[in-house]
């Protein structure tokens, strides 16, 4: 079972003459870069979920700086059906992966090009079927190239104010960057969105979501509006979903000191999303795991992703990274200001723990042998945001909170709808507050190690950190030496963090001491302090049942899922209490109460034994695509502890294999190689494989072949 399993880039040179004939494309594609400014561009495009296909013509005006030759536009494994420039049919090289048209293009020359094309995305356009069988599509453009579904720019410096037209089934939402001007009916069915721009954007920043939605649009305090999406199923989640979402755009605002710089600001969910969020220019979409009820809030909220998706809308979307080097100057951003967010909802200690937390990480990651600095463009995930998120910390400490304030404003005006180098941002930071800023950048964002002193330094200016740091210091100590310490550390009014603290000192300890200490520690009633419980004590003595039981009847499913399997480990002869008591609850998106249920209930065989055929079925069932990926890796997880594949979930978990979604992908290959290590298996899917769509036959069949 998942819960108790998880408790027990690089290329290779294919030689020289490549690596030029790279160099020289790259020095080529940047003279062109630098002689010819793309202006607009209006597109005009047909889904066909059927067929995964988009159909449809891009019109780009652009101005030449430079006498130049030609012009490139970029454009993966697609159809090209017609180029003109000037209105005029030209021909155009194409070699699957660039446009080129050439011409005589003089200095100061302002021209169209129109590009009709028939593309079949293997990536940044994803055709899905959602939870009730209906079409969804959405993009995701960074770190997957826009131009595999639109001609366009793989390159972030070049920003463009893009209209979109979409041609689409009328039953359907269609959302895209900028406003909806004008909706109408093409025909009986088909319907055409037009969404319009007014300021310039990086193509990888380029979105669309098609799907059955509903929304509710607020109005911020400066008047934006602010469209929520939801699916309409989903309408009793709404609230506790988008909770707090117009306070922290107020307050992000305010706290920039930059108006938000689009029409408009919509959030959209969508199955089976890459990541946790995307950050498209005023349209975020982001994972429908984060969709949850008023208990899930409590433990997987929307709230962090929704702050740092937000705060994009200004860091990475309205100033725009130069180059992978200065990503923290877009994650980094990000990261820091979703903390002041989270800050505003959840208080000062919430702040500073995150703080101390990634700190700790930030550390330990440091002594690693790969470890890099900040601005190194192969850093990890970890150094760009959370690091990232330091240095900003560590300036406003150095400048003090004034002059960081004004050269945040200062550095988003002065490079506004353009794109952006640390030392943009440093020179700034150093007019602003008429300090040399050398050893903080040396320090902060050059060095490899992570400067450990200083952020304590930092840290131990606030009076919680110091307690929790003391709290902390008694780990090695034995509990008869620090018991006094840790009881008053649970008194009223508790603090979750130092709650925590105790009950992670205590470990798996069942002395009479440890016990009247866990005693108190249920007696606080807050729902995290007991959750540190249900995670780590996996033996309950006997005096501690009655206590434990009540973890069933928290608000919280990461709090229900592991106390029910220890108290179902723990105390055989009431099983079937225990499940009678949770038989209705589901969990999270991913239904890690209910799955977990389901195959406690199968080993239960006092337990409605009649009905194990019916719970089969649906742990089965829940590795079927209609269910979101993080569902069916619960069920392939189960199915896979108790060697219970069926054939259905067979043919599953090959199609699982061929996700859209590398993680998922990758952990359904993983299960697969592993079954076919037995002679069972392979036989099994040889007669099960002629069943399976093309795609995921061949792959199987390559999986099959010695």
């Amino acid at each position: 079972m998942r819960f108790i399993l998880y408790l027990i880039i690089c290329f290779i040179s294919v030689g020289i003459s490549a690596q030029e004939v790279d160099s020289d494309k790259k020095e080529n594609d940047k003279k062109e870069q630098s002689a010819v400014d793309f202006l607009t561009s209006k597109v005009n495009i047909f889904l066909e979920s059927n067929f995964k296909k988009v159909e449809g013509k891009v019109i780009y005006t652009f101005k030449t700086l430079q006498p130049i030759d030609s012009i490139t536009i970029d454009a993966q494994k697609m159809q090209i059906m017609g180029v003109l420039l000037d209105g005029e049919k030209v021909d155009a090289a194409y070699d699957n992966k660039t446009i080129k048209v050439s011409s005589v293009f003089e200095k100061d020359s302002e021209h169209t090009v129109e590009i009709q094309y028939i593309a079949v995305p293997q990536k940044a356009l994803y055709f899905l079927k959602d939870y009730q069988g209906n079409d969804q599509i959405w993009t995701q453009g960074q770190g997957k190239y826009t131009s595999n579904w639109l001609p366009s720019f793989d390159d972030m410096n070049e920003k463009v104010e893009f209209d979109m037209t979409i041609n689409y089934d009328s039953d359907y939402e269609v959302i895209a960057n900028g406003k909806l001007m004008n909706k109408k009916a093409v025909n009986d069915s088909i319907q055409q969105w037009e969404y319009d721009m007014t300021q310039p954007m990086s193509s990888y920043l380029l979105a669309l979501a098609i799907g059955k939605y509903e929304k509710v649009v607020e109005n911020s305090e400066s008047g934006i509006p602010l469209e929520m999406y939801y699916y309409p199923e989903d309408k009793d989640k709404f609230e506790s979903t988008y909770k707090h979402s117009k306070r922290m755009f107020d307050f992000l605002e305010k706290e920039i000191g930059y108006a938000f710089p689009w029409q408009n600001y919509k959030q959209i969910p969508v199955k089976d999303f890459l990541y946790a969020g995307m950050e498209n220019t005023g349209t975020t979409i982001f994972s429908d795991a984060f969709v949850v009820d008023n208990i899930g809030f409590n433990d997987r909220n929307y709230i962090n992703v929704n702050a740092h998706e937000l705060a994009h809308q200004w860091f990475g979307d309205l100033v725009t990274e130069t180059e992978g080097k200065h990503h923290w100057l877009q994650e980094g951003f990000a990261t820091y200001y979703a903390l002041l967010a989270e800050r505003e909802v959840f208080g000062e200690e919430y702040f500073q723990y995150k703080l101390y937390e990634s700190a700790e990480q930030l550390t330990e990651q440091a002594k690693a042998t790969d470890a890099t600095s900040l601005l190194d463009p192969k850093a990890s995930s970890l150094t760009f945001y959370q690091r990232g998120a330091w240095a900003l910390h560590a300036l406003k400490n150095i400048i003090g909170d004034a002059n960081f304030k004004l050269t945040i404003t200062n550095y988003l005006e002065k490079h506004k709808f353009g794109n952006v180098t640390t030392s943009d941002f440093m020179k700034i930071a150093e007019q602003v507050s008429g300090q040399d800023l050398s050893d903080y950048q040396k320090i902060w964002l050059e060095a490899i190690a992570f400067p450990s002193q200083e952020a304590l330094d930092i840290l131990t200016s606030s009076p919680f950190i110091k307690k929790y740091l003391s709290l902390a210091g008694e780990r090695t100590q034995p509990l008869a030496g620090k018991w006094g310490t840790l009881a008053t550390a649970l008194d009223f009014p508790i603090n979750e963090y130092l709650g925590q603290e105790v009950i992670y000192q205590l470990e798996s300890d069942t002395s009479q001491e440890a016990i009247a200490l866990f005693t108190k520690a249920f007696e606080t009633n807050n729902i995290y302090v007991r959750q540190a419980i249900a995670n780590t004590m996996s033996t309950i003595p006997k005096s501690l049942q009655k206590e434990y039981e009540s973890l069933l009847e928290d608000e919280s499913y990461a709090t229900i899922e592991p106390a029910l399997y220890h108290l179902w480990a723990n105390f055989p002869s009431d099983r079937s209490r225990y499940l009678e008591q949770t038989k209705d609850i589901v969990g999270f998106h991913d239904k890690n109460v209910r799955v977990l249920w389901l195959v406690l209930a199968l080993n239960t065989p006092e337990y409605q034994r009649e009905k194990h055929q019916e719970f089969y079925a649906e742990l089965s069932g829940y590795s079927s695509p209609i269910h979101h990926f993080s569902t069916r890796e619960n069920a392939f997880t189960y199915l896979e502890s108790l060697q219970a594949f069926s054939d259905p979930s067979l043919l599953n978990l090959v199609d699982g294999a061929v996700h859209h979604n590398w993680r998922f992908r990758n952990f359904c290959r993983k299960i697969l190689d592993n079954l076919l290590k037995d002679s069972k298996f392979q036989k099994k899917y040889v007669d099960l494989k002629t069943k399976l769509p093309k795609r995921q036959q061949e792959f199987l069949e390559k999986k099959l072949t010695p």
